[in-house]
């Protein structure tokens, strides 16, 4: 357990106690939760870039924290993700802050970096958001511990989270977000009708993939909070200041704090924004429909599906190219070609042996002449054509599996 932080039994009793949430009492309408601490807390304004540049997850060395809860490390983590409006200009607002044990991140100097902590074991940290977007009985069902709020961006790190997460956190949680984001990509068959190696499967599990598209949901999300009020007039002097001086910037009070989402129905709302986001960046709906148009074999389970009887259907050609029509003509006259003799009198005399003696009796009638359903019904001896029309049916069918044949 070397480079964890150390805890007392007293420490870990207050954490179960304070962190996790009896199933009993987890509210639909306020859990799963997530929280924003408003970067006013530490700082008066943001350097806001006018061209903001794509994010990029860091994960931190285990050895830049060494093993105490509260370090110059945690803390400048904790403040360079609060500051996530600056993007890469955060660099020219801590470059004198940064401490000895993260020089390394002047080597990336100009993109835009989240940093996030990754024990080893410990995956919370990465995938915190994700976490608290499952409901609680997906988090139940897949052995998740429930903890009653998250924290976007990254702040500090717990000593809870590291000593009693389950070290195959990333693994449990992979399978219960595809459960959980699955009707959003798929809402004809569920994921259990697929194999694992399944193209939509297999992006509904990356936790990675999905990352990036959740932090944009959840930042515009904070833009409908607004800006914090000014304190004094000194700040609005200064912001004044400030814009004169930065063309590529806006300095901006900070954003207002607070729950990024909810309960159960305002996760789903986020995460049905993730997914909108990922299909206007990435095509995410045009790739999906051109999986599904291209399906294979191994992409199947053995479960039975809608999807699956339609593959199988257009593979194995199930949908007969004979159709067989009987047409009423009136005062017919026979017409032989040079072949008709030989081949269709050994066609008709193969498929009527394989009538009964009434079907027998139409397929005659129809080959003498007699085409009029009333007609055949009256020479036969029927009260009504509803008998012949039935007997019409049945015979159509077989002549269709005779021709397939």
């Amino acid at each position: 357990m070397e480079n964890r932080i150390r805890t007392t039994k007293a420490q870990r009793e207050l954490w179960w106690r304070k962190e996790l949430i009896n199933p009993n009492d987890a509210d639909r309408e306020s859990f799963p939760e997530l929280m924003n601490i408003s970067s006013a807390f530490f700082f008066q304004f943001q350097a806001i870039p006018n061209q903001i540049k794509k994010p990029e997850y860091v994960s931190v060395p285990e050895a830049s924290y060494g093993t105490e809860p509260f370090t110059e490390a945690t803390v400048f983590v904790a403040q360079w993700n609060s500051c996530w409006e600056s993007a890469q200009a955060r660099f020219d607002l801590f470059l004198d802050k940064i401490p000895t044990e993260f020089k390394w991140l002047e080597k990336a100097y100009g993109r835009n970096l989240m940093l996030i902590p990754r024990p080893k074991g410990v995956e919370y940290y990465s995938y915190c958001p994700i976490y608290h977007l499952l409901p609680t009985r997906i988090l139940q069902h897949y052995g998740l511990p429930l903890r009653r709020k998250g924290l976007w961006p990254h702040g500090m790190r717990d000593f809870g989270v590291e000593e009693f997460m389950p070290c195959d956190l990333r693994d449990r949680l992979s399978r219960a977000f595809s459960y959980y984001i699955w009707p959003l990509l798929n809402r004809r068959s569920r994921s259990q009708a697929f194999s694992k190696n399944d193209p939509i499967k297999v992006i509904s599990h990356s936790l990675d993939f999905w990352l990036p598209y959740l932090d944009m949901a959840i930042q515009e999300r904070l833009y409908q909070f607004g800006r914090c009020d000014f304190e004094s007039s000194q700040q609005q002097s200064l912001i004044e200041e400030y814009d004169a001086d930065s063309p590529r910037v806006t300095i901006a009070r900070p954003l207002h704090g607070g729950p990024i989402w909810s309960g159960e129905a305002e996760a789903w709302e986020i995460a049905s924004r993730m997914v909108d986001i990922s299909d206007q960046h990435d095509k995410l709906r045009a790739i999906i429909d051109a999986i599904q148009s291209q399906r294979v074999e191994d992409d199947f389970s053995d479960r039975w599906s809608y999807e699956r009887e339609d593959f199988e259907r257009r593979l194995y050609r199930k949908r007969s190219k004979t159709r067989v029509k009987f047409v009423e003509l009136r005062d017919t006259i026979p017409t032989y070609g040079p072949e008709s003799q030989v081949v269709e009198s050994l066609f008709w005399q193969d498929f009527i042996a394989t009538l009964d003696t009434k079907n027998r009796e139409i397929v005659v009638m129809l080959r003498s002449g007699i085409t009029s359903i009333s007609d055949i019904a009256h020479e036969l001896g029927y009260a009504n054509h509803s008998a012949v029309s039935k007997r019409l049916k049945r015979i159509r069918q077989l002549a269709e599996r005779y021709l397939e044949n």
